[in-house]
């Protein structure tokens, strides 16, 4: 038992090293760059094209949630309450299912065109995102799909399938490809990149738990442990800067990988706008 807990703590340890090892010897093989200080970079770069509006998306997409944990806290042990609330939750939950993929696309593209050092057009993506919400939604659905089933796999193949297909959704906002078209291209523009990607993402996840931590330790000291609705304030905070960063990530990562292996034009990107 004292092993297995040992092995538990150790895990992670293991997974960077071996993430690590893979990024390095991958590196020195393909013919393409891949800086992972540089996507970090551009990913908090992203946010200076227009941050208000990326934290006000990520805000309508990731806070709400925060503030239904102190209401379904309240009635813990009230089965009746609980289902009742979800029922009548039922019709937002379909909203949302189709809002986040327009506000998803919207926020890759802002993030996109910072990226590309182009003006902010805010009508432009506005319509580029509605028109493709459908196809966005349809194309996570199956993403979530393959997932599961990979995850089911015995983990492995759930985390290549991850890697491979990690940037379709800036596929289909910065190229406006169709749905499996953006499956094929994300593929091709990672291959040969996915140690180092996978290295990243662990990177990220490790900084994640760091702030995530550290953002519970302000809210307990603040009162929280009395109070959850300032928790839920606290971590709907969180959650929105967080919405900002995984988007702008996943775009840096998008355009760090066709600058590599293609350089960065433009004229997709305005014939998608237009």
């Amino acid at each position: 038992m004292l092993a297995f807990g040992v092995l538990v703590l150790l895990l992670p340890v293991i997974l960077l090293a071996i993430a690590l090892g893979g990024a390095w010897m991958e590196g020195r093989r393909s013919p393409h760059s891949f800086g992972i200080g540089r996507v970090i970079s551009n990913a908090f770069g992203a946010i200076g094209g227009a941050p208000l509006a990326l934290l006000a998306a990520s805000a309508v997409l990731n806070a709400p949630m925060q503030f239904l944990l102190p209401t379904m806290a309240q009635r813990m042990g009230d089965t009746a309450a609980i289902q009742g609330l979800a029922y009548s939750m039922a019709p937002l939950w379909l909203i949302w299912l189709f809002v986040y993929p327009f506000i998803k696309l919207f926020m890759m593209g802002i993030a996109l065109d910072t990226l590309a050092s182009r003006p902010i057009e805010f009508g432009a993506m506005l319509r580029m995102a509605l028109r493709r919400t459908l196809p966005a939604l349809a194309l996570l659905i199956l993403f979530g799909i393959a997932l599961a089933v990979g995850f089911v796999l015995l983990v492995v193949p759930g985390i290549i399938l991850g890697l491979t297909w990690f940037i379709v959704l800036p596929v289909m906002a910065g190229e406006g490809r169709g749905i499996f078209d953006c499956f094929g291209r994300s593929a091709d523009l990672l291959r040969g990149m996915r140690w180092r990607l996978l290295l990243l993402i662990l990177i990220a996840v490790v900084l994640w738990m760091m702030a995530s931590g550290l953002t519970q330790g302000i809210a307990l000291a603040a009162g929280g442990a009395q109070n959850l609705w300032l928790v839920a304030g606290v971590q709907a905070v969180f959650a929105t800067l967080i919405g900002v960063l995984t988007t702008t990530g996943t775009a840096a990562v998008y355009h760090e990988v066709r600058t590599a292996k293609e350089g960065m034009g433009s004229h997709d990107l305005e014939a998608v706008f237009a």
